[in-house]
């Protein structure tokens, strides 16, 4: 049975976003759906180290790693959260900042996301498109967004939800079933990290350095360094 992870980065689990949310998940039929939310999970902030970005891994001790597996763990990805400030959540963002090496190494590996927001009277994109970017720099394919505005009452509008989530779920159930796929966007952030990949491996072979360079090792490995494009490595896999 494929696995759909949802994570809701509101603080409140039967507000807006969650309804919002639901009466996409209330359409699925035949998957193994988890809704989860930051709170979820005993996850320490950031504290700039950097580390992460040589370790590939979170130097501080909290429940990151249980996260990380139910989002990588997934056929299908949804993010949602809703607008505080003009952004998205604080506790939300914290998370994204934690996983920043996953923007170096595209480590959901073409992986279909959906992303949703709520709003009450502006900020209909300031959380979808910063979201947006954030999942492509991950390698994430997103196919599909949307935001439910509380001025317009979209959540009290059955019609709209009713297209809304429809279309949504038309997009989902067409895509998961096929392989982990690339896009134009991806294929940008393939090409400009490959570069940086493939300078900082001439630089440590340059200097003779034997240092743990967590991101290139994972560039190596994986095999994503051998190949032009990210839709070539993606097909590769299977």
């Amino acid at each position: 049975m494929k696995k759909i992870f949802v994570l809701n980065g509101s603080r409140r689990k039967k507000g807006n976003t969650a309804k919002f949310i639901s009466t996409i998940t209330n359409k699925l039929e035949g998957f193994n759906i988890e809704v989860a939310h930051p709170q979820d999970f005993y996850i320490k902030p950031c504290v700039g180290c950097h580390k992460c970005f040589y370790q590939v891994q979170c130097v501080q001790k909290d429940e990151l790693s249980l996260l990380e597996e139910r989002i990588l763990n997934s056929d299908l990805f949804i993010l949602a959260s809703p607008v505080y400030l003009h952004y998205m959540t604080g506790e939300l963002k914290m998370i994204l900042d934690k996983l920043s090496w996953w923007a170096h190494t595209l480590r959901l590996q073409g992986k279909p996301v959906v992303l949703l927001s709520t709003c009450s009277s502006n900020g209909h994109e300031t959380v979808i498109k910063p979201l947006g970017e954030i999942m492509n720099f991950m390698g994430g394919n997103v196919i599909a967004t949307a935001n439910a505005s509380m001025m317009f009452n979209h959540l009290g509008n059955e019609k709209w939800l009713k297209e809304v989530s429809e279309e949504v779920v038309r997009r989902i159930n067409k895509i998961i079933n096929e392989p982990p796929q690339s896009n134009h966007f991806i294929e940008t952030v393939f090409n400009n990290t490959k570069r940086m990949m493939q300078s900082q491996a001439i630089l440590l072979k340059k200097n003779d350095v034997d240092v743990e360079y967590g991101e290139l090792d994972y560039w190596i490995n994986s095999g994503m360094l051998n190949f032009e494009t990210f839709s070539d490595y993606l097909d590769s896999r299977l």
